[in-house]
């Protein structure tokens, strides 16, 4: 079953039909007939008035001949992509059953405009990047200085501007700096006075504690606007730069709490019901030093009615609490918490019970001591106070609630790898992990892929990420059809295979070896080019953005249908295995 034909017309004229066969450029004959094809494709599946495509392409002609230049050109265009692509109307002319990209980008342009009124701010970042992978170039002609060429670049540029704009934005209020870094300089690049773009970079830079790049970002729009428009900043724009000299120590998004809900539950119960006895009761909070003890704690004890939680140093334990504070009449509960007591198991034993030997019996007063399980197991083995505490652990967590803290954190669905390298480094200490995420945002390293929130290495510079974009651009436009077919292949594969892996994913029916050695040939092509990487005579790409950059490219149906071959093959294996 064919699909629609492809129609690229951000950089070069691209066409690929139904049957997979990418049209030559020699097809289109004469310069005006490839024009056409443009202007019809802006206004795919609309009807464009006969008038309005003379108007552009032949204006200085007369009516008579320009009709059978349009006829002749027309008919052109219905022999290349078949007698049904146009129809005819009283009024013009009208493509129909085409993908074009540039509708696929407006569209795109809508989306974000529609997250943005939501406040959708992970939906504005990832409908941008996709819109980004489509503008391989911007629009050109045959005819590229006349009027109406000109407009639809312009137009199509300021669409891509404000994007961008709204995308460096969004990113701001998620915390992923680098990708507002990135859509801010991209910004910039296509207007170099774009004030919003550069209040977002200067945005940006500050949020990761680079305030020297900030300002330089900063002298920069303000070289700009005096050199290109003789003009000052804003009044916003002077505004930020002297409010981003100021510490800002707003930290609420990491206080959330997420998962380990059973210990939750236990804790609030043993404070409860320590909080009905006839005086003071004890409490041990058991984890390792990481684990996120205190923030269990807080959580708890927010869940308790009538709590009141306060922080003291083990010599003010026996301190009598004003009466106000712990009298059964008044309903509240009197949580006093010491510790974390990490010393070596006997050391705290004997620091807690010495504590312990020396608090005086209240109503309504609970005693949390924050320590390790070798220290609280001991405590309650040796049973040598009246105090016989209620111990909770405060366990790891498991990967999926390190996911769900990731994605509370950092305002995003964190992707597998990133859960991976988390736990890994956290080793499911959920203090721990929240510090890891708490650093991996104030330094930039988060980012948005097509998998979800990755990392990015600590090297990497504001540079980096618009220079893969630029080079996946150069790519898009140079690459021959069978190079572009390997690359969307291997995008959507995401894992390193050979050319009888890709041969056999492309589906043609020139399975054979000469067609393996075409291909290998291909991908050593890429390799050289620096595109892919070699190991054990497998290939795949060398690094994840110019991967993501391909698989955003594809329209929707070729990959629905690549990815439907690679599940084929899979099974296939299975099988024969």
């Amino acid at each position: 079953m064919n699909d629609q034909t492809e129609i690229r017309l951000l950089g070069r004229l691209w066409i690929r039909l139904g049957n997979g066969t990418v049209v030559p450029s020699s097809q289109w004959t004469t310069g005006k007939t490839s024009d056409l094809l443009r202007l019809l494709a802006m206004s795919s599946d609309q009807i464009v008035s006969s008038k309005s495509i003379i108007a552009k392409l032949w204006p200085d002609v007369p009516d008579a001949k320009a009709a059978a230049s349009l006829h002749t050109a027309t008919a052109q265009i219905r022999k290349v992509l078949g007698k049904d692509s146009i129809m005819r109307h009283l009024s013009g002319l009208q493509l129909r059953g085409c993908w074009v990209d540039v509708a696929a980008h407006q569209q795109l342009g809508n989306d974000i405009a529609a997250a943005m009124r939501s406040r959708d701010f992970a939906g504005v970042v990832t409908a941008a990047k996709q819109a980004e992978a489509l503008y391989v170039d911007d629009f050109h002609a045959h005819e590229d200085d006349s009027d109406w060429a000109a407009d639809i670049r312009d137009d199509l540029l300021t669409q891509r501007k404000l994007m961008l704009a709204d995308a460096a934005e969004s990113a701001i209020e998620l915390g992923w700096m680098r990708d507002a870094i990135e859509m801010s300089a991209l910004a910039i690049s296509l207007d170099a006075c774009f004030e919003r773009a550069h209040r977002s970079l200067m945005r940006a830079y500050a949020g990761i504690g680079e305030t020297d790049s900030a300002m330089r970002s900063y002298e920069r729009c303000r070289r700009n606007l005096k050199t290109n428009l003789n003009a000052l900043p804003s009044s916003q724009t002077e505004a930020l730069q002297r409010q981003l000299t100021k510490v800002d120590d707003e930290n609420s998004r990491f206080s959330i709490y997420v998962g380990r809900e059973r210990s939750v539950a236990q804790l609030s119960e043993a404070i409860r019901d320590s909080a009905r006895g006839d005086g003071t009761s004890v409490v041990c909070v058991a984890g390792l030093p990481g684990s996120g003890r205190e923030s269990l704690l807080e959580v708890a004890v927010g869940r308790v009615s009538g709590a009141h939680l306060r922080r003291v140093r083990p010599p003010k334990i026996a301190r009598q609490a004003p009466a106000t504070r712990m009298s059964p009449a008044t309903g509240l509960i009197d949580v006093a918490v010491t510790g974390p007591i990490d010393l070596p198991p006997a050391r705290a034993h004997a620091a807690i019970a010495e504590v312990l030997g020396t608090v005086p019996s209240q109503p309504g007063r609970v005693l949390v001591i924050v320590t390790t399980p070798e220290a609280a197991e001991l405590l309650v083995e040796a049973n040598e106070s009246v105090y016989i505490p209620t111990v909770v652990e405060s366990p790891p967590v498991t990967a999926n609630e390190l996911s769900q803290m990731a994605q509370a954190i950092l305002a995003g669905s964190p992707s597998p790898d990133l859960v991976e390298i988390l736990e890994t480094r956290s080793e499911g200490l959920a203090g721990i992990a929240v510090e890891i995420l708490r650093a991996w945002v104030s330094t930039g390293q988060v980012v948005s892929t097509i998998r979800g929130l990755g990392l990015v290495s600590d090297s990497l510079t504001s540079t980096v990420l618009p220079a893969a974009s630029t080079t996946f651009r150069v790519l898009a436009e140079r690459l021959e059809p069978l190079d572009l077919e390997i690359c969307q292949v291997m995008a959507v594969l995401d894992k390193p295979t050979t050319a009888s892996g890709v041969m056999e994913i492309l589906g043609s029916e020139r399975r054979t070896e000469s067609r393996r050695i075409e291909i290998e040939a291909h991908m050593d092509h890429l390799a050289t080019r620096g595109i892919f990487v070699v190991a054990n005579d497998s290939f795949a790409f060398r690094d994840r953005t110019t991967q993501d950059l391909f698989e955003l490219w594809l329209r929707p149906s070729l990959q629905a249908r690549i990815t439907e071959r690679i599940e084929e093959q899979e099974v296939a294996l299975t099988q024969s295995g």
